[in-house]
């Protein structure tokens, strides 16, 4: 009996990890959204605004905090564009090394910050 709750648990998991799209293979991945998480619990941002810089997560970023936005590349360029609103917290996960610019890129998110996000 208690064979069969441990596989239904495991298998759970497994459809919810599928169902947001959280590879857990990618053990990069997990341990950089366990420690998002921890930072948004600690620091109670959940109800704080977000935008993510060419989201590739947003489906669990999403879930994770309710004022969330993203913009995506090609319409969204970083290194040329930035938002006319400022942000607690801006994501820009996995976007620096791929930008032909980061310092432009790294600057234009810098502005898209409010002060003390």
């Amino acid at each position: 009996m208690t064979s069969l709750a441990g596989a239904l648990k495991n298998r759970g998991k497994h459809t919810l990890k599928r169902l947001l799209r959280y590879d857990d293979r990618n053990w990069l991945r997990i341990r950089q959204i366990e420690a998002f998480t921890t930072f948004l619990e600690a620091a109670n941002r959940k109800s704080r605004d977000v935008i993510e810089i060419s989201p590739g997560w947003n489906r669990y970023w999403r879930a994770l905090c309710p004022d969330y936005r993203s913009v995506d590349f090609p319409d969204f360029d970083i290194c040329r564009d930035r938002t006319d609103e400022q942000y607690s917290i801006v994501i820009a996960d996995q976007v620096l090394e791929h930008v032909q610019r980061p310092q432009a890129a790294a600057a234009n998110i810098h502005a898209m910050t409010k002060p003390g996000g």
